[in-house]
């Protein structure tokens, strides 16, 4: 195919879909789906709990909670004990454990808890930083999205008879 510069013009193949479209638009669902759905659940929760003070009973790390570290040290979740607002006494362990804790045991924190089930709940300074977190794994998925659709946008940008093979 010749163009009037006198080059050549390449055309989109069609298992440039098959090759390029379908891994990067499952390698977009990963992020997509771990981070988008946990961070949209934190908002759930932060949106649709109650909130109510508790106080930190024990430090202690906690092998599936991700780490925050600042420094060398061993990082640590803190162990909250609360009450709900209908009197049920309740305790609850922070999702991250951090290095250096910014909590001491005796502190008084913030908790959100779902008061249908209450056994849900974090700290709510775990909690504020959701919609961050959420567009970050929103951008995150969205890259791989955009390789994925280029071949699509390439081979729509192809004239008739490009696409046909003339």
């Amino acid at each position: 195919m010749a163009t009037p510069a006198g080059g050549t013009v390449t055309r989109v193949q069609p298992n440039a879909f098959g090759c390029i479209t379908i891994p990067f638009l499952l390698v977009a669902l990963i992020p997509l789906g771990y981070g988008a759905r946990s961070q949209w659940s934190n908002g759930t929760l932060m949106r649709e709990g109650e909130v109510v003070e508790g106080r930190v009973v024990e430090l202690d790390y906690m092998p599936g909670n991700s780490s925050a570290r600042n420094g060398r040290g061993s990082a640590v979740s803190p162990t909250v004990a609360f009450t709900t607002r209908t009197g049920l006494p309740r305790k609850m362990t922070g999702s991250v454990n951090r290095y250096p804790a910014p909590w001491s045991v005796g502190d008084v924190v913030e908790v959100v808890y779902d008061p249908v089930r209450p056994e849900r709940a974090d700290l709510k300074s775990e909690l504020d930083g959701w919609k961050l977190w959420l567009a970050i794994w929103c951008t995150v998925a969205a890259v791989p999205a955009v390789i994925a659709m280029l071949p699509m946008v390439l081979f729509l940008r192809q004239g008739p008879a490009e696409k046909s093979g003339d």
